[in-house]
């Protein structure tokens, strides 16, 4: 199994021989919630998108947030024929809809966690399991996964007033303490860049990103493997 960045934010490739599978794409376009004047960000980096993809493949959308769920995107690759299934309850032209678990071609989704934010999808094929919580996974879960080979999550914390939505992603403390538990084979992170962008969210929301400390600490676990956008991991 090999997994691919296929942007600075949080869009993956997934692939295995006997298929693909595309996590929560987002290539190109901005992000949107709700009015512009509310929330309107950008990816700020170089992105391989569309280039990097293989001629067959499917989507998965894990979560309902436009990073995530980016509509310009999808209707494109539902236009070359992709299969995109989405993981919550959506609108009805996307009626692939896996609420707790399923399988999508040769991988197997199962849903870990009951926040709509601090949750995860384990994504197992070839005998290979990978959890994917880019909002970050709380140590004190009542069910923490085990067996992963590569967990991929945000080290870096996102906080917005609590009238905005409070703590988005977790940060690097809580991501140590869940490390601790989950105990993966491999661990990278994603989702945790300060994307430029307009409105509410931009002007209140506050990006903690590990001190210099944590990351020499981060970058001495032999655990930890560093993809920037285009980069892959062949899955030992």
């Amino acid at each position: 199994m090999r997994i691919q960045r296929l942007n600075s934010d949080s869009s993956w490739l997934i692939s295995t021989a006997q298929g693909h599978l595309v996590l929560d794409p987002w290539f190109q376009g901005v992000q949107k919630n709700g009015p512009a004047w509310f929330n309107t960000q950008w990816l700020p980096h170089y992105s391989p998108g569309y280039e990097a993809l293989p001629p067959d493949f499917s989507v998965f959308v894990a979560f309902p947030f436009s990073d995530h769920f980016h509509l310009d995107t999808l209707n494109r690759l539902k236009s070359t024929g992709a299969e995109v299934v989405i993981g919550f309850k959506g609108p009805t032209d996307f009626p692939n809809q896996m609420r707790e678990k399923g399988n999508i071609g040769p991988f197997y989704c199962e849903k870990v966690g009951r926040h709509f934010l601090h949750s995860g999808w384990i994504i197992e094929a070839e005998e290979k399991r990978l959890f994917y919580s880019p909002h970050g996974f709380h140590a004190k879960n009542s069910r923490i996964p085990n067996n992963i080979d590569v967990w991929i999550s945000a080290l870096g914390g996102y906080k917005l007033p609590f009238w905005l939505g409070g703590e988005i992603a977790l940060g690097f403390k809580y991501q140590q303490q869940t490390l601790e538990k989950v105990k993966p084979k491999y661990f990278t992170r994603t989702h945790d860049i300060q994307k430029p962008g307009t409105g509410l969210v931009s002007r209140f929301g506050k990006s903690e990103q590990p001190s210099d400390h944590q990351l020499s600490k981060l970058h001495a676990d032999p655990r930890f493997i560093s993809l920037s956008a285009g980069e892959y991991f062949q899955i030992p």
